[in-house]
C-alpha cells in the first residue's frame, strides 16, 4: 500500500506519490497504470519529496504548473509552507527547470484554495512561427505549439498531432502540448481573455491526453497574447469551466510571471499497486 494525494487544480486530475517509494526506471509504468480509470485515474503522475527542499518530479521528467501548484496546497496542508499574512509561501525544485520555482496559496474561507506558482524568465520567450499558422512557444521543460481551429477526430488526433512535433522539430522532445487557442471579448480593456483546448503529448509514458486544464499551456498561450498585443494579465477559460490567471511583472532581472487558479484536494489515503503493469508488484 503506498501514500497518494490526488488533486485538481482548476482541471487536470493529478496524483503525487511519494518518490521515495518508486525508483526512477519503473515511475513511468507506475503512472501509467495508476491514471487508468481502473484505477486511481488521472491525466498526470508527479513524485514529490516532502524533506529537505521540497521537490516535484512528473512523470516524464517534464515540467507542469498545474502539478506544481497542486504541490504547493499539498505542502500547504502539511505546514511546510511559511506564513505571510493570509498567504502561505515557500520554493519548491520542480523537474524540468534548473532553478527554484516560487509558490503561494491563498486559503480562502468560502472557497477552494488559489494557488500559484511563478517562473523568472530575464527574457520572455518569443513565438516561433511555422507553415499553417503554428505558433511554437518554448517554455522549461515543455513546448507547446499554439492554434486556431477545431480539434481533429479522436482517430485521426494521434497523427495529426505528430506530424506538428515533426513540423516543428520537437518529436524529441520530453513533452509537447498541442494547444488549441481562441480570443474571446473582455470585460476589462486590460486584461487578455482567452479559450484553450489542450492536448498534451509525454514522450516516456507514450500518453496523448486530452487535458481538463493545462498550466504552462496557459503560460504558453499568455506569452503569444502579450507578443501579439502587449497584455500582461490574462484569463484563460479551460475544458474544465475553471479559468487559469498569468500576471506578468517586470523586475529589475527580466520577469516573474505567475500562474494561478483553484485547486482541490480530491482525494488521499493508500492504494494498492499489487500485480499492475511495469513490474511495481516487485517493490
Amino acid at each position: 500500500m503506498y501514500d497518494f494525494w490526488k488533486m485538481t487544480p482548476g482541471g487536470n486530475p493529478t496524483i503525487l506519490l511519494k518518490a521515495e517509494d518508486f525508483p526512477p526506471q519503473i515511475r513511468a509504468s507506475v503512472a501509467n497504470a495508476v491514471m487508468d480509470s481502473q484505477h486511481i485515474g488521472a491525466e498526470q503522475v508527479g513524485y514529490v519529496r516532502l524533506s529537505g527542499t521540497p521537490r516535484l518530479d512528473m512523470m516524464g521528467g517534464e515540467f507542469c504548473l498545474n502539478a506544481t501548484r497542486s504541490f504547493a496546497l499539498l505542502l500547504a496542508e502539511r505546514g511546510l509552507l511559511a506564513q505571510e499574512g493570509d498567504v502561505l509561501t515557500g520554493r519548491v525544485e520542480v523537474s524540468g527547470v534548473s532553478s527554484d520555482v516560487a509558490v503561494r496559496v491563498l486559503k480562502q474561507r468560502n472557497g477552494l484554495p488559489f494557488a500559484e506558482a511563478c517562473l523568472h524568465f530575464s527574457d520572455l520567450p518569443m513565438p516561433e512561427d511555422f507553415p499553417g499558422g503554428l505558433r511554437l512557444v518554448r517554455v522549461p521543460g515543455i513546448a507547446h505549439i499554439l492554434q486556431e481551429g477545431p480539434l481533429p477526430g479522436e482517430k485521426l488526433l494521434p497523427e495529426f498531432c505528430e506530424r506538428q512535433r515533426l513540423l516543428c522539430g520537437v518529436a524529441a522532445e520530453e513533452a509537447v502540448g498541442h494547444m488549441w487557442l481562441s480570443s474571446v471579448e473582455s470585460a476589462a480593456p486590460d486584461v487578455a481573455e482567452a479559450e484553450l483546448r489542450p492536448v498534451v503529448w509525454v514522450r516516456d509514458t507514450g500518453s496523448l491526453c486530452n487535458e481538463s486544464a493545462c498550466g504552462s499551456g496557459t503560460l504558453a498561450c499568455a506569452l503569444a497574447l502579450h507578443a501579439e498585443k502587449g497584455c500582461t494579465h490574462c484569463t484563460i477559460r479551460q475544458p474544465s469551466g475553471h479559468c487559469l490567471s498569468v500576471r506578468m511583472e517586470k523586475t529589475a532581472g527580466g520577469w516573474d510571471i505567475w500562474v494561478g487558479g483553484p485547486v482541490r484536494m480530491t482525494a488521499s489515503g493508500k492504494t494498492d499497486l499489487t500485480g499492475l503493469p511495469g513490474g511495481v508488484h516487485t517493490l
